[in-house]
């Protein structure tokens, strides 16, 4: 601990227990990669004239691509392949035009990254999230990237988040992880992690050790000086 004064409610959540690594989402809590991933969706289910069905939103969100791809099929009739290379077109096209970071996000990385190294965990495959982050000035500030194709089960299952830890060289238990969807939440929790979730606007907080509205919070900020 630095001696600054911890925020209340952090105090509350976590005690005197603070990180030795810390682990990012990216798509929608570092990154606004969310709308592009919602054009590009909306683009390939008009395409194929897939009918979603209730529920189907929440399935994709936080989903990877092969799971998007598997529904759109499932809903369209169409070939899983072919809709999966349209979403890898669409996906790349509508990048191309540039991405920006979510509010608080560099300065967050930046408080954190002084004190302890970071990782990122995606559910992108990783030549994507690459570029996302190299396209959002995000790059250098991760000393490890995990993706779909860096383990063998994407999120929600926790082998992205346990692989995380173990190329950072710290145990999950002392390592926290911040993700605004449920399927990335239970990823980071099963494999054993501290959690703080920060939710897309219009979606429930999944269960974390706390939740906050955005990485703006100056609680947040305040408790990173701490450590």
């Amino acid at each position: 601990m630095s001696g600054a004064e911890v925020p209340a409610r952090f105090a509350e959540a976590f005690g005197d227990w603070t990180p030795r690594a810390v682990v990012f989402d990216c798509d929608g809590l570092l990154l606004d990669t969310e709308s592009v991933w919602q054009r590009t969706e909306d683009l390939v289910v008009a395409a194929h004239d897939a009918q979603l069905q209730a529920g189907d939103e929440d399935v994709l969100h936080g989903s990877t691509i092969e799971a998007a791809a598997e529904l759109i099929s499932r809903r369209s009739g169409h070939d899983e392949q072919e809709v999966l290379a349209d979403l890898h077109r669409e996906f790349e096209r509508e990048l191309s035009a540039g991405i920006r970071t979510m509010a608080g996000a560099e300065e967050i990385l930046r408080l954190a990254g002084e004190k302890v190294p970071l990782g990122c965990a995606s559910n992108s495959w990783l030549a994507a999230l690459e570029d996302k982050l190299t396209l959002g000035g995000l790059r250098e500030k991760f000393a490890v990237l995990e993706a779909s194709d860096t383990v063998e089960n994407a999120k929600p299952a926790p082998d992205m988040y346990a692989a995380a830890a173990r190329a950072l060289g710290i145990e999950p238990s002392d390592v926290l992880a911040f993700e605004d969807s449920g399927t990335g939440a239970q990823a980071a929790r099963d494999a054993g992690l501290r959690l703080i979730a920060v939710p897309a606007p219009g979606y429930d907080a999944p269960p974390a050790d706390l939740a906050l509205t955005s990485l703006t919070d100056p609680d947040l900020a305040a408790w990173i000086r701490s450590w």
